[in-house]
């Protein structure tokens, strides 16, 4: 009984011993619970981009009205755009008198900005009369020199050289300096090799010029009067593309493949409705590409091409055709604009694993749209004004050596490319990007 006491006392010491020491007395000092820490704030996660979308954009804010006529690789990462700049007043050493314009020349590094600009200005001839230089091809070498080819109403002096009222082609240094010019025939296209040597063809000719400029030999191709477009590779072969009447008033599309002394390897008739071809290139492969545009009908191989109709009628669409080396037809698309205009200006490039982008104009604006080497759709893109007004413009495209695919055109207006602040014109600005292929 005693013991049960002592035990039961017992028990409640402890138990109030517990109570003090586990649970805190009046005198215990409470220790609060280890606060969390909270993360440090993340920054925001850039947005993905998509096939289409703009790694960047870069405005050109020069005085004037300025215009894109190529864009180059310079196979570095950079990207070389020629250009025309026409001005009305007298504001500085690039500008010209009223209603004269000047050839610009631009070097832009894998960022888009700005490493160096060589402007090139028409001057009336000594009788008075226009100076208006314009731009029409550009070429890089392996060497990193340049080659650009016009035509100026005027003269336009390029080195120790002066172009009175004429075409011409130009080497030009890695830095844009020139070496020399020549004036040839009407240009309809150009290659450099990897020897610092150019083939131009020109009027009836296809002509090698050597380092320096001299001629190292020169072919007459009848068939290029009638080319509207056309590719030359480094030996001086050539294709061609235009149209050939059947009658006073019905024609037909040829493609022809020819040898540097002008014989004829292969050739395909494309119709029936004759298309308007403005633009052929190599692919990676030695296949060619093709665009230009059409209304009613084109054969090519097994696939029919027809623009898409609406209410409003059936307008021209750009088309794009794909054939091997030796002419054989891979595949072809029709590309109707989604603001239903007439399409015109197309442009394409290839890049290494045989894949094309091709862009064309239309009332609207633009459109660029992104192709397999097996020709399927991968993406499109609209340069489009709201309301329908010609205001963003396409002008050249061209992949560089990572695989993305660069652009530039021109603008007027505050114009707003992807999720960058808008930029606004001038007058006419132009501008470039780098996209996702």
């Amino acid at each position: 009984m005693n013991m049960g006491r002592w035990r039961a006392s017992t028990a409640g010491l402890m138990l109030g011993m517990w109570t003090v020491l586990g649970c805190g007395g009046s005198d215990a000092p409470i220790e609060p619970p280890p606060r969390e820490e909270e993360p440090p704030p993340q920054p925001p996660e850039p947005p993905k981009l998509e096939p289409g979308d703009a790694r960047w954009t870069v405005h050109s804010r020069l005085p004037g009205q300025q215009e894109v006529v190529a864009l180059a690789s310079d196979g570095l990462g950079g990207l070389v755009l020629l250009g025309t700049s026409r001005t009305t007043g007298t504001s500085g050493p690039t500008s010209v008198e009223a209603n004269g314009t000047s050839l610009v020349l631009s070097h832009h590094d894998g960022t888009g900005q700005v490493l160096w600009t060589q402007t090139f200005t028409a001057e009336p001839s000594s009788e008075g009369g226009p100076a208006i230089a314009h731009a029409q091809l550009l070429g890089i070498a392996s060497t990193a020199e340049l080659f650009i080819a016009g035509k100026v109403e005027g003269r336009l002096r390029l080195g120790e050289t002066l172009i009175a009222d004429s075409h011409f082609v130009a080497k030009l240094a890695a830095d844009g300096s020139p070496q020399w010019a020549r004036s040839t025939g009407t240009l309809k296209a150009l290659t450099p090799d990897i020897e610092g040597e150019v083939v131009v063809a020109h009027g009836r000719l296809v002509t090698r010029y050597d380092a320096r400029g001299t001629v190292r030999w020169s072919q007459e191709l009848p068939a290029m009067s009638s080319a509207s477009a056309v590719a030359l590779d480094p030996d001086g072969g050539a294709v061609l593309v235009g149209q050939r009447p059947l009658a006073p008033f019905e024609s037909i599309g040829f493609i022809a493949r020819l040898s540097p002394v002008g014989e004829v390897y292969w050739e395909l008739e494309v119709g029936p409705d004759a298309p308007n071809f403005t633009h052929v290139a190599f692919a990676a492969d030695g296949g060619l590409r093709f665009t230009g545009d059409f209304a009613g009908t084109l054969h090519w191989g097994g696939s029919v091409l027809s623009p898409s109709c609406d209410a409003r009628g059936c307008p021209r669409a750009a088309f794009i055709l794909a054939a091997d080396a030796a002419g054989r037809p891979l595949w072809g698309h029709a590309l109707t604009g989604t603001a239903s205009a007439e399409a015109s200006g197309a442009r394409l490039t290839s890049d290494v694993n045989g894949g094309t982008a091709v862009l064309f104009r239309h009332g609207c604006g633009s459109e660029l749209a992104r192709l397999s080497a097996r020709g399927a759709l991968s993406w499109r893109a609209p340069y489009v004004t709201e309301p329908c007004a010609p205001g963003l413009q396409l002008r050249d495209i061209t992949f560089l050596p990572g695989g993305d695919l660069a652009s530039a055109g021109s603008f007027t207006g505050t114009r707003a490319f992807g999720a960058q602040e808008p930029f606004t014109a001038d007058d006419t600005d132009t501008f470039l990007q780098r996209l996702v292929p």
